[in-house]
């Protein structure tokens, strides 16, 4: 069989990488990798019949030099360039003082104080809030460790013992800031020299727990245990509809390297894998906050009742979920424990369906597990993925090669490129002598949503022939 290689001349250019499970769209710089566009060399086609097309230039003053120099003996068939450079990742965020929104308890008259976090990026206002208003209770979404971290409402304060060693230390390390922090007799702790020091030494969420602590609030972890979430995940989820999650989340990305606001939240059109990863996480957590509101959670009864004041610290990607869950009170609904009284333990989204050992004889089990993996790598760090795989256990062998078949192809810029609408790529890339939409067209038939199967041995040859590079 003739196939349709494509040599490569390649530059450097931001593509989007990490973001949020969508822990969350956090946002994260995103990584540097080879985008190449393939030079245009005609080679007899296989059956599959990808074209080739040309790389973009720094410039396109000089495409036209580039072409004469390196490919006038060859036909060529499309050339392209760069539409479009990075606008929002570089540019900082202004400093905010308070919180995203505001939230009430009606039946209580509690006020919950909501805050967006970038997951490991410094946010010294968190802290300094709850330091200076002092909420009975601050819930948030990251445990501070296994422990902390294994049901949805456990507390932790200064002095309770852990097993994990590094949550240990680190709670330990939290709460000694803590208590010096209160030796600061001269006002407001934020004035003190120390946390001039730690303000700028850890993130917005770690900031939330040393205010806590040196506050005496609880801390309360809101969010339903991380495995539930992978196994309802990977069990509830069809391959068109993991499909679908890895398109939404490639278009979500390319907006922010675009500069362009998020899609906007559509609560009754969301992704199936969003409704697991983001929607029914949410519901978790301000049942969580209804509790706390009522001093009716069972790990924690707020020994002066019925609380005035909670924060709630949350991925910023959760924000616009949560504000509406709460105010339409559809949270409710979602959580479906029978009533907003009826305890958490209750609800099905705590629920998991049957363990990945019980799907390893299905046959499609490697392109299911390659495909979730994919869409989760375009929105979580590699520490996800890793705790990921400890929980679903590894890959049976005989399905390795669909697994990895699915995960080079997907694993392609192309492929990210290929989930985006015409209008949003035309501000990408620029075709010249080709409309790149329609180059991309074997990628999108490929797809499961599309009903292709999702890999081929041709489609992945071709992607493998996208990756040479002459530097």
């Amino acid at each position: 069989m003739m196939f349709n290689f494509s040599m490569n001349i390649c530059v450097k250019q931001t593509t989007p990488g990490c973001g949020r499970i969508r822990t969350d769209s956090h946002s994260l710089p995103f990584p540097v990798h080879p985008y190449c566009f393939s030079k245009g060399y005609r080679y007899p086609r296989s059956s599959s019949g990808f074209p080739a097309v040309a790389c973009p230039q720094r410039a396109l003053s000089n495409l036209h030099q580039k072409y004469s120099e390196a490919c006038a003996p060859r036909r060529l068939i499309c050339r392209s360039a760069p539409a479009a450079e990075p606008l929002a990742s570089s540019q900082p965020a202004q400093p905010r003082s308070g919180a995203d929104f505001t939230l009430h308890c009606e039946d209580t008259g509690t006020s919950i104080h909501v805050f967006g976090v970038e997951h490991l990026s410094p946010q010294p206002h968190i802290g300094e809030w709850i330091i200076r208003n002092r909420p009975q209770a601050v819930v948030v979404e990251t445990a501070m460790g296994p422990e902390h971290g294994s049901m949805a409402g456990n507390v932790i304060r200064c002095g309770d013992q852990v097993v994990d060693p590094t949550a240990g230390f680190f709670l330990r390390m939290f709460c000694q800031i803590g208590v010096t922090l209160q030796e600061f007799k001269e006002g407001d702790f934020t004035q003190s020299p120390l946390w001039n020091q730690v303000r700028s030494s850890y993130n917005g969420e770690q900031l939330a727990y040393i205010g806590a602590f040196a506050t005496g609030a609880p801390l309360v972890f809101g969010d339903r245990p991380k495995d539930i979430t992978y196994r309802r995940l990977f069990g509830m989820t069809t391959i068109p509809q993991l499909d679908q999650g890895f398109s939404y989340a490639a278009v979500q990305n390319y907006r922010t390297f675009l500069g362009l606001p998020p899609l906007p939240y559509d609560p009754d059109n969301l992704p199936v894998t969003e409704q697991i990863m983001m929607q029914e996480r949410e519901a978790v957590m301000l049942k969580v906050v209804h509790q706390l509101c009522s001093n009716t959670l069972p790990q924690q009864r707020l020994a002066a009742g019925r609380p005035r004041d909670l924060a709630l610290v949350v991925g910023s990607a959760h924000l616009a979920g949560v504000e509406y869950l709460w105010r339409s009170g559809r949270w409710r609904e979602v959580v479906g424990s029978g009533g907003a009284n009826h305890p958490l333990s209750a609800s099905q989204l705590l629920a998991t369906p049957r363990s990945s050992s019980d799907t390893h004889d299905d046959p499609q089990h490697g392109l299911r597990r390659g495909l979730m993996e994919a869409m989760l790598r375009l929105s979580v760090t590699k520490e996800v993925i890793s705790d990921l795989e400890s929980v679903l256990g590894p890959v049976p062998e005989r399905q390795m090669q669909s697994y990895t078949s699915i995960q080079e192809v997907y694993g392609a810029p192309r492929m990210q490129l290929a989930s985006l609408p015409r209008d949003m790529l035309k501000k990408l890339v620029e075709g010249l002598g080709c409309d790149f939409y329609e180059v991309l067209q074997p990628l999108r038939d490929i797809r499961p949503l599309n009903g292709g199967p999702g890999y081929s041995d041709d489609m992945v040859m071709y992607v493998r022939g996208l990756n040479f590079e002459l530097e």
